[in-house]
Parts: C-alpha cells; sequence; structure tokens
C-alpha cells in the first residue's frame, strides 16, 4: 500500500495530547493572555500533527488507489448501437430466475471453502448476467467487487487489498483465454484471506486441467472450485419462454418510450431457449415495431435465426451514425462494405490504445486510420474498461456470426487480420475463432467456415513455444470440430519442447494420444500414450500424488484404445494399474480421488466384460454406480455423467449374463441424464446419447418391447448421421452400428421393409470400413449386419437371396480358425456366435442341414453350451457397446 497506515497506539497519544489542551484552555484563568494560551494549546497538539498529516495522505492515497481499481475494471457501458441494450452491466431486463445458483454464489463468498469458483456453460445462457448480479449483491453488502479486465491478473490482487481493507471478489470473465490466470491463482492461493475469484468461461477445459496442475496449494484450492456442470440453459423450472419474453418485450418497450405491445412467440425447439436467444428476439421485435414493420396482429417474437435479424438492426446503426458524421460522402467515403470489415476487425482484433488502433485501421484499409473515423468508432462502441481503448460488437454470438461471415467473403481481409499474429492477438483470435465454431455448432456452413479461418490461423503462428502452448490452452476440449486443430498444434508443441522437460513432454503426449483416440485414429494413439506412461511412471517417485494421478490417468486411456482396438485382455492390466493407483490415492485423500476411483471402477468393468468375462465385471460397475450415486446426492452437475456412464455399462454387462430385465432400469437413466446434458452440450454429449439409445433400443427388443426398441433406435441413427457429418472417421462405424440395431428392432416390430433398408445402409457403410480399415473387428461387425440381414430374409421366404449374403458373412469371420485358444476368442464370442447361429439358419433354409448343424455347435462352443436367446423373440443378444 502507498501512504503509512496509522497504529492504534499513535491515535491514542496524539487524543491525548489534543484533551490536553482541551483541558487547559477550559479552565485557565480569563485574565492569561490569548495568545500565550494558544501557543501553549499549539505545543500541546503539535506532536500529533504529523501522525493526523500522514494519516490525511494516506486515507487520500487510499481513495485514489480504489478509485483507480474501479476505473480499470468495470466501467458501466455507455449508449451504443441497438445491442448495447442486451449488455449483463446495464441490466435493461429484470434479473429473473437463478435464484439457486446465485444463492450458491453469495453462499460462497460469505463462507469457508476454496476462495476460487468456476462457472461455465455455452454462450448466450447468462453466465455474464449471473456475475453482474452477484457484483450488485455483495458490493451493496459492502464488498470490493471487481472485474479484472486482460493481463491485470498478476497485478489485481495487490492493488485491490492497497486500495481497500474490505473482502474483495475478483470477476475473471473469458477465463478460458487468459494467458495469466495462473499468476492470480498462485497469488490466491498463497493468502486466500479476505478474498475470493469467481471464473467464467465456456468450458472447464485443457486451461482449467493445466490450472490444476499448479502446486499442492493451488490443487487444494482448484479442489471443489467446479461443480463439473455448465450454467443450465433454462433459468427457472417455474418460468417459461413466454413469461422470459413478456419481461423483456415490456422493458425494451420502456426503454425506448414505446408502448408495451402484444407478442407471439414463435420459432422455438421443445428445448429452452437460451437467455440470451430469448432476449435477442425480444428487442428485435420491438426494433420492428419502432421502425413501424409489425404488419397487422400482435408483434412476432421470432427466436429462429435471431442473431441474423439482430445484425441487420446494428448494421443499420452503423451505416446511420456514419453517414451522420459525413463518413460516407463524396468520392473517397466509406462504403458499407469497409464499414463491416472494420466492426469484425474491432472483435477479433480488440486494440490496447490509439496507436494500436490506427495500426489496425490501416491493416484494414490504409485509408481508413483517420482521426475522424477514430472519433466515430469511439463513439459507436465505447470502451467498456480501460484494458482496451473502445468496445467492440456485442454480444459475442452475433459478433462471431458478424466476423466469420466477413473474413470469409474477404481472404484480403483474413490475410491482413490472421497472419503475422503476436501473442495476445494471437490468443485472442483463436479463442474467437474456436467459440464460434462450438457456438455454431448447429449451423453447418457457419461452423465450417469458422474451422477452416481457426486452421488457417494456427498453421500462421510462429514457432514459439511459449506462444503455441497458450494459444492450445484456449481450445475447446473436449470438442468433436476442434480436435483436428487442436492435435495439430500439440504436434508443433512437441516438435518445440525440450527433451528434458519429462513432466511437459509427458502432459503433451498424453494430450495427443487423447486427441488420436477422440478423432478415431486408436492404433495411432497407443505411442504417445506408451511414452506418457513411462515418463510419468518415472516421475511418481518425485510426486506420488501429482504424478500418480497423472499416471493412472494415462494408463486409463491405453485400457480404452487397447480396448476399442479389440484388445480386450491387453487393455485389463493398464487398466487394473490404474484402479490400484486410485485406490492408493483415495487412502490418502478420499474426497478428491473418489470420484476418480469411481470411473476407473466402471472402466474395469467395461474391460472384463469385452474380455469375454461379464460376470466378473458386475462387481465393479455396481461398486461405480455405488460410488457415483452416493457422490451425485451432494454433486448432482458434477457426477451425473460419470453416473450415466456407469449406469449404460452395468446395462450392458447384465443383458450379457442373460439378465435384460434388470438391466432395463439403469438403461433408462442411462438415457435419461444424457437427453439433458446433451441438449445443454450437443458438441460434447450428443455422441454419448446415441450410444445410450441404442443400448436401449437392444435392451428393449431382449425384454420384448421390439416397438420401443425401434424409436429409441431411430433416434440414435439421427444423432448419429449429424456426428458423422462433422467427424465421418470418428463416426461413421457409430452410424452403422445404430442403423443394424434400428434394423433389428423394426424386424421385430414388423416392419420388414423399413428394417431392410437399415440393414442395407449398414452393409454398404461397413463395407467401405472393412475395405479402408481392415480387421477383425469392422469384419466382424459387417458379418453380424449381413448375415442378420439374411435371416430377416428367410423369414420372408427369400432362402435364396439370403445364401449369398450367409457366405459373405462366413469368408469375413474365418479369421477365427486361426486363432490358437478360446481365450483369444473370448473378446468376440457373442458376436461370432450370432453370426454363426444366423449362418445356420439360411444353411437350413437351403437345405444345407450338416453344414448348418457344425456352425450350431461352434455357436454353442463359443458360448460354453449358454448362447442367451431373448426369451420371448429368440433374438441372439447383439454385441456389447460399452461407453468410455
Amino acid at each position: 500500500m502507498d501512504g503509512v497506515r496509522i497504529r492504534p497506539g499513535w491515535w491514542l497519544i496524539a487524543g491525548s495530547v489534543a484533551a490536553v489542551a482541551a483541558g487547559i484552555f477550559t479552565f485557565v484563568d480569563d485574565s492569561a493572555p490569548w495568545l500565550v494560551l494558544l501557543a501553549f494549546a499549539t505545543a500541546c497538539v503539535s506532536p500529533a500533527a504529523p501522525f493526523v498529516s500522514r494519516w490525511w495522505e494516506a486515507r487520500q492515497a487510499r481513495s485514489v488507489a480504489r478509485q483507480a481499481v474501479i476505473e480499470s475494471s468495470a466501467l458501466l457501458r455507455q449508449e451504443g448501437g441497438p445491442s448495447s441494450l442486451l449488455a449483463p452491466d446495464r441490466q435493461v431486463v429484470p434479473f429473473r430466475g437463478r435464484a439457486d445458483e446465485l444463492d450458491a454464489l453469495v453462499r460462497w463468498c460469505e463462507g469457508e471453502g476454496s476462495p476460487l469458483r468456476l462457472v461455465t456453460g455455452p454462450g448466450g445462457v447468462g453466465k455474464s448476467r449471473l456475475a453482474a448480479e452477484l457484483k450488485e449483491l455483495m458490493t451493496s453488502g459492502g464488498w470490493e467487487c471487481v472485474a479484472v479486465g486482460e493481463e491485470q491478473e498478476p497485478s489485481i490482487l495487490g492493488r485491490v487489498r492497497g486500495a481497500t481493507d474490505d473482502p474483495v471478489l475478483l470477476i475473471v470473465d473469458y477465463a478460458d483465454t487468459r494467458h495469466e490466470l495462473d499468476d492470480l491463482v498462485r497469488q490466491v492461493a498463497a493468502d486466500p484471506v479476505g478474498v475470493r475469484v469467481l471464473l467464467i468461461a465456456r468450458s472447464a477445459g485443457e486451461w482449467w486441467q493445466r490450472l490444476k496442475a499448479g502446486g499442492p496449494q493451488v490443487r487444494d484450492m482448484i479442489h471443489g472450485a467446479y461443480d463439473g456442470a455448465d450454467l443450465p440453459v433454462r433459468v427457472d423450472t417455474a418460468v417459461t419462454d413466454e413469461q422470459i419474453v413478456a419481461d423483456a418485450v415490456a422493458a425494451f418497450a420502456r426503454q425506448l418510450d414505446l408502448p408495451v405491445p402484444d407478442f407471439e412467440l414463435r420459432g422455438r425447439t421443445p428445448a429452452p431457449g437460451r437467455i440470451l436467444d430469448l432476449h435477442a428476439a425480444s428487442l428485435v421485435a420491438v426494433l420492428d415495431a419502432q421502425s413501424g414493420h409489425t404488419g397487422s396482429g400482435p408483434l412476432a417474437v421470432d427466436v429462429s435465426d435471431i442473431l441474423a435479424d439482430l445484425l441487420e438492426h446494428e448494421q443499420r446503426h452503423w451505416i446511420g451514425t456514419a453517414d451522420l458524421a459525413g463518413l460516407m460522402h463524396g468520392p473517397d467515403g466509406l462504403t458499407v462494405e469497409l464499414l463491416r470489415q472494420i466492426v469484425a476487425a474491432l472483435y477479433v482484433a480488440p486494440p490496447a490504445d490509439e496507436h494500436d488502433m490506427r495500426r489496425l485501421l490501416a491493416r484494414v484499409d490504409p485509408s481508413a486510420a483517420t482521426p475522424k473515423i477514430l472519433h466515430w468508432l469511439r463513439d459507436l462502441y465505447p470502451p467498456r474498461n480501460t484494458e482496451h481503448w473502445i468496445g467492440t460488437l456485442q454480444p459475442d454470438r452475433m459478433a462471431e456470426l458478424h466476423l466469420v461471415n466477413e473474413l470469409s467473403a474477404s481472404p484480403g481481409l483474413a490475410a491482413a487480420l490472421l497472419d503475422d499474429l503476436d501473442g495476445r492477438n494471437a490468443r485472442h483470435a483463436v479463442a474467437v475463432l474456436a467459440r464460434s465454431v462450438a457456438d455454431h455448432f448447429s449451423d453447418q456452413k457457419i461452423r465450417a467456415r469458422a474451422l477452416r479461418l481457426l486452421d488457417r490461423t494456427v498453421s500462421a503462428l510462429p514457432d514459439s513455444l511459449e506462444l503455441l502452448r497458450s494459444v492450445s490452452a484456449v481450445i475447446p476440449y473436449p470438442s468433436e470440430v476442434l480436435t483436428q486443430s487442436d492435435l495439430s498444434l500439440l504436434n508443433r508443441i512437441l516438435g518445440l519442447i525440450d527433451p528434458a522437460d519429462a513432466a511437459g513432454r509427458a502432459w503433451v503426449l498424453h494430450d495427443i494420444g487423447t486427441r488420436l483416440y477422440h478423432l478415431g485414429r486408436r492404433a495411432q494413439a497407443i505411442e504417445p500414450l506408451t511414452e506418457a506412461i513411462q515418463e510419468r511412471r518415472a516421475l511418481t517417485g518425485t510426486d506420488p500424488i501429482k504424478h500418480g494421478s497423472e499416471l493412472a490417468a494415462s494408463l486409463r486411456y491405453l485400457g480404452v484404445v487397447l480396448s476399442e482396438l479389440g484388445r480386450a485382455h491387453d487393455a485389463l492390466p493398464p487398466t487394473m494399474e490404474a484402479v490400484e493407483i486410485e485406490q492408493r490415492l483415495v487412502r490418502a485423500d478420499r474426497d478428491t480421488y473418489l470420484p476418480y476411483l469411481a470411473r476407473i471402477l466402471c472402466d474395469l468393468g467395461t474391460r472384463y466384460h469385452e474380455a469375454g468375462l461379464p460376470g466378473e465385471a458386475i462387481t465393479p460397475l455396481q461398486e461405480s454406480v455405488r460410488i457415483n450415486e452416493q457422490l451425485a446426492k451432494v454433486d448432482p452437475e458434477r457426477t451425473n455423467p460419470h453416473l450415466a456412464r456407469s449406469l449404460m455399462n452395468l446395462a450392458i454387462a447384465l443383458n450379457l449374463i442373460g439378465r435384460p430385465a434388470a438391466a432395463l432400469p439403469p438403461i433408462r437413466k442411462a438415457v435419461e441424464i444424457r437427453r439433458v446434458l446433451a441438449r445443454d452440450n450437443p458438441d460434447g454429449d450428443l455422441v454419448f446419447l446415441a450410444r445410450a439409445l441404442t443400448e436401449l433400443s437392444s435392451c428393449l427388443v431382449l425384454n420384448a418391447r421390439p416397438q420401443d426398441g425401434a424409436a429409441a433406435g431411430q433416434q440414435s441413427v439421427d444423432i448419429r448421421r449429424q456426428l458423422a457429418e462433422t467427424n465421418p472417421e470418428r463416426h461413421t462405424a457409430g452410424l452403422a452400428l445404430s442403423l443394424r440395431q434400428t434394423a433389428t428392432a423394426l424386424r421385430f416390430a414388423g416392419s420388414q421393409a423399413e428394417a431392410a433398408l437399415y440393414y442395407r445402409e449398414a452393409i454398404t457403410i461397413e463395407r467401405g470400413l472393412v475395405a479402408t480399415h481392415p480387421g477383425s473387428g469392422m469384419a466382424t461387425a459387417l458379418a453380424e449386419s449381413l448375415t442378420s440381414y439374411a435371416a430377416m430374409l428367410i423369414s420372408l421366404q427369400q432362402p435364396s437371396a439370403a445364401l449369398p449374403l450367409a457366405h459373405e458373412g462366413e469368408r469375413l469371420i474365418a479369421w477365427r480358425t486361426s486363432e490358437a485358444s478360446p481365450a483369444a476368442l473370448r473378446p468376440a464370442a457373442r458376436s461370432l456366435s450370432n453370426v454363426l447361429t444366423n449362418i445356420a439358419d439360411v444353411l437350413d433354409a437351403n437345405e444345407q442341414t450338416s453344414e448348418a448343424q457344425a456352425h450350431r455347435r461352434e455357436a454353442t462352443a463359443l458360448l460354453g453350451g449358454t448362447l442367451f436367446e431373448s426369451p420371448a423373440t429368440g433374438l441372439a443378444d447383439t454385441p456389447p457397446r460399452h461407453e468410455e
């Protein structure tokens, strides 16, 4: 702190001297000369004067420092374009809902526990508005609340503590893009008294994992800082979209001094709308009413394509203000195209000062870097704080749409803004483009354009280890559409990292392995994961807790990869070692590591049933479900994804040991959880919903409910089609599986014609995959589709048409005869048994009885003489579809 804080003892001395002087004035004889009395009093008080002076100076200095902190962090946004009415800090629409979330944040501020809290959620669900409401509440309660600007992280804590003795709340928005956030986190971990730090981010991806890898104090503080769940899309279960829109329409009408119009909500989906979309639709409707474009009847509040509609209003504002400023007059006037490009440039590369702004404008168009245009831009988007010299287009999702459209339309503009970026601008550009990909996931055209721009930006970055690491940390993970971009970046980082940096190499190698796995390139993932395990095993002796946990994570992923390559027995040892490590960690710190033990127990159960040992799988899977259900009572948002996974894999194991009725409740519950997660985060969770629906379909068929099974299967097919368009290498095989399962359900529901279409599509896909990915696993899958279709043709009295399909299936599983031991065949035993049984049925129908009997004997032997059939349908069980 600048200045001096007066100690309490000096206040007593100064007060006593003043009291003596006052007493003398009270009791002195009136005849004493007043000058003598004044001199004596001054002599009494004068020892206190320096202290009083120093106290006053310190008080003034603290006041100045406090004001500087406030001004540097959270200036209210001034008037801007129409979209500025949506700014969280303007609070045009009264805050509604989020009572539970707000109460939880207030309790966190005022209670014990970690001084750090992370709130995540996709764009537009109200994260920043929730933080603004918390800031207002805590400020009214005597807290010093500060919004931390970019690059203020290392210094802000010292500055604010030097400016106030009040408790402090620091709010860090866009935490996933903050390069120096770890400095602030370390400072708070070292001295957490009287401070709370609220982090706001789109997701807890790689940046959060790296933050968690700090020292022991940081790890302790981060534990409990995040519940693992995004902010729900619905702000309040008791508040409908119509009520939200009614509030917003009335608020915007009042703000624009218009009568509140009647309205009609249109363009909704069954899921609740994002609060920003609902507010934006309300604003556009009121703006249309203001412009006289309402037509007859109620005002249409349409949430479909609302960002494009709002952008049109914003663009009219740019043109109108530029025209009033005289910028569009004459032969050298600005064009509408140049206006759009300038606004896009401000968003992707927000300047820090006037000089930076001039350089940015010159990159867009040399003629645009004039004082008149700078003045117009400052009026158009006033700075919200002092971290940037000027404001930018908001809200983010609308700005992202505008940016992607402009950069895609102009290669010259893209080159000017995305090439040769320095550290700060590179991180910002990559973060913005990555968010654009994730935010516009359902719009394939926008997503594809944003992804091309992102890849271009990343490939143009220089080979700077520090820069590439910081850029990689801001790419959201896991993400269906961003994994390839992240992998390219990680491979460049690995080539630059010091070979002696074992911890750094292990981290990058593990990340490369996981990215390859998520891209469907499983065989390639083995080498980097194995190297990461070697590095981490050696490091475990230096820090058994930190590096032991990291070693378990790499072992787990290696088990997953080996399993999905059909090497179930090879996958068991690393998984069992990971379980042993997690059990030791739980004994050392139960609260931290119990969730991880539950997850790896689920893995172990999965590895067992994949290895053809479903009976061994039940115990670890039941234990995983038990732990997760216990944890879900306290932390449902964090635990539910893992509970869904344990439930699904338990259902698979129960089916495999012939207990389909017992499997139905857990798989139903898993699907319910996955629906909620996929609704709020389609980019990351749709794939898991598709897997759960496929297994639900199988379970329903085995419980003699094929019609319901067909409906669940159709939903899985629809999802898989969408995913396969985004990432065909990873999801095409899954699409074929969903098609085959749905065809089987339709077949037993009596819809053979429709089933035939699904079988044929699955066969076409799998034939292509066998050609490009030869191996027994894919070949067996194709054999199942072929022979299941052939079995259906037999039921339709078409034995001759079924025979070629059966022979093709038989050739595909001929590899089994080269396997030396039954144990090696066990992982594929059920699939092989299904194929052999279907072939036998086709051979019988074609009067090849002896060959059919031989196939049935082999099928029975593969399952140890206990071929499992559905009691109602005789349908042989389909192969396990575990969830990772």
